[in-house]
């Protein structure tokens, strides 16, 4: 009997203490995102060399995707809080040096650091989602809670490094935001560390050991994984990188950029919430094929038009669409693979190689050929996207 009162309390004290899991993943999202839209103007005031900016660009996504791809049975055998602290410790450490580097050494090995930080956090993050409250079938669900509560981080997040950055003019600006990020990612660390209880992996789950993926019997389909890419192309291009380069080459005022990036993350929240009942109501391909259309369309305007209205309101729709990748692509991908720990893992590496795409090609094109065709450029891509998501449903309603 006092074994059992025992259990029931212990039981109790872990669920109060898991009340703290989407508030602290919204307070990680704030802290990953304040210096997101600014690094790329960050390179541009560093230097004018397109492989100046396109190495500082690629050292951050090799990170990313080197953890994601060696990492595929070292985060899902981690305790999850173990991993989401790690992480966001790493990206913290990362933030400062970058922002106190004298020599251009620390800067990119700082870079890589970052990397390394954010593609464990990210993927811990996705693995503690599913984990917090495992419910059999209800996947879809844990995923959209925890996508809500970061991308809503994100959205208050976005556009606070670049107003950080804008009250001292030049380099000094944005390396008082990148410390001041630094600080409150090693912050957002210690509350996670005493906040959360044990997020330990499944039952059966492989010991976490560094090495190639092995994804067992486990199949998912290619073309959802390149539609996976495609997403975080989708963001990595577009918000982090297309459209704060684009107010900076056309002349726009930070606050103008700010606001942009602010438009952008909160309509994709907005959106965000309503996402999950959308997909259950007319399936995920259809979210999918209407966000990577209205994409395409954002991109085609902007291609177009250098008009600074237009570019807010092209950003409020590039939300949206960045709402409905977000929302359908872990989905679509687990649901592919049949198995939640070996999808997200895919899922991440896809992401990480979309990642690499985005920021590191938007960011050297945009300096090669100009905004009109980079945004050209990125309505072609999308537009392959809305094609493939077709071939995909037609797979899934033939199946």
């Amino acid at each position: 009997m006092g074994l059992a009162i025992e259990q029931a309390e212990r039981g109790a004290m872990r669920s109060h203490r898991l009340r703290w899991f989407l508030p602290l993943m919204a307070a990680s999202g704030v802290t990953m995102s304040l210096t997101a839209p600014l690094e790329v103007l960050f390179v541009h005031e560093l230097s004018a060399s397109s492989v100046y900016i396109g190495v500082f660009m690629l050292t951050s996504a090799l990170g990313v995707i080197l953890i994601d791809v060696l990492g595929t049975r070292f985060v899902p055998g981690l305790d999850a809080k173990v991993a989401l602290t790690t992480g966001l410790s790493l990206f913290g450490v990362s933030c400062i040096g970058m922002g106190l580097a004298p020599d251009d050494m620390l800067l990119m090995s700082s870079r890589v650091l970052q990397g390394f930080g954010g593609g464990m956090m990210l993927g811990a993050g996705l693995q503690a989602a599913v984990r917090v409250r495992p419910v059999p079938g209800d996947t879809a669900r844990a995923l959209g809670r925890f996508n809500a509560a970061f991308l809503f981080g994100g959205a208050v997040g976005s556009p606070g490094g670049l107003l950080i950055s804008g009250l001292i003019s030049g380099k000094a600006g944005y390396q008082i935001a990148f410390a001041v990020t630094g600080a409150c990612a090693l912050g957002v660390a210690a509350a996670l560390a005493c906040a959360l209880p044990s997020l330990a992996p499944p039952p059966g789950m492989p010991r976490a050991r560094l090495g190639l993926p092995r994804f067992g019997k486990s199949t998912g389909g290619g073309a959802a994984l390149v539609l996976a890419m495609s997403g975080e192309f989708l963001r990595g291009g577009v918000l982090f990188t297309a459209l704060p380069l684009a107010g900076a080459a056309r002349q726009y005022p930070t606050i103008t950029i700010a606001l942009a990036i602010a438009l952008m993350s909160g309509s994709e929240i907005a959106v965000l919430t309503v996402a999950y009942r959308l997909i259950r109501r007319v399936g995920v391909v259809a979210v999918l094929i209407t966000a990577f259309a209205l994409g395409t369309a954002s991109a085609t305007v902007l291609a177009a038009t250098s008009d600074p209205a237009v570019y807010l309101a092209m950003s409020v729709l590039f939300g949206v669409s960045l709402a409905g990748a977000t929302a359908s692509l872990p989905v679509l991908v687990v649901a592919q693979v049949g198995d939640s720990s070996a999808g997200l893992a895919k899922f991440r590496i896809s992401a990480g190689i979309g990642v690499l795409a985005g920021t590191v090609g938007c960011a050297v094109l945009g300096t090669q050929i100009g905004m009109a065709a980079l945004f050209a450029l990125i309505a072609i891509v999308l537009l392959g996207s809305v094609q493939l998501t077709h071939f995909v449903g037609r797979r899934m309603a033939s199946a």
